[in-house]
């Protein structure tokens, strides 16, 4: 640090963030940045949210991935009925299954168990880039592709 204070793992999770996880989404054809990603297409919403967990410390940061889906037509049949819901989902928001659909990422993978990365100021960055971007490849993908078909 360049004032000679030790990173956090807030500092570290923005760096790995910044750094490998959002050039891997985009490279998927995902658009966003922070922790909110759109895969773009005329007919859906498709988005994922990286949710930190409440228990996170100075020392280190926990996070999962959420994936929803939602038809935009039948989004804004709902905003009718509910006009509380906001011009488009938020993929850290589940709304029920009339509205959209939602998953956390480990309910998609082959274990389906809750699953959280964990990252820290002296964690190697590189397998946790690698584990989330792996997850969203093999199987977030393929879950928005058959929710866009159904």
């Amino acid at each position: 640090m360049a004032d000679g204070s030790a990173p956090t793992a807030q500092q570290a999770f923005t760096s790995l963030m910044r750094a490998r996880i959002a050039p891997g989404l985009r490279a998927l054809g995902f658009k966003g940045s922070g922790q909110t990603y759109e895969l773009p297409h005329l007919e859906t919403w498709a988005l994922i949210g990286f949710q930190k967990s409440a228990h996170n410390t100075a020392g280190q940061v926990e996070f999962t991935l959420n994936v929803t889906v939602a038809d935009k037509l039948g989004w804004a049949q709902a905003r009718r009925r509910e006009p509380h819901l906001p011009a488009r989902p938020s993929p850290n928001t589940v709304y029920g299954p009339a509205a959209a659909w939602h998953s956390r990422i480990g309910r998609l993978l082959p274990a389906n168990r809750d699953t959280w990365w964990t990252i820290s100021a002296t964690t190697d960055p590189e397998p946790v880039a690698r584990g989330v971007i792996s997850a969203v490849t093999e199987y977030a993908l393929p879950a928005i592709r058959e929710r866009r078909r159904s």
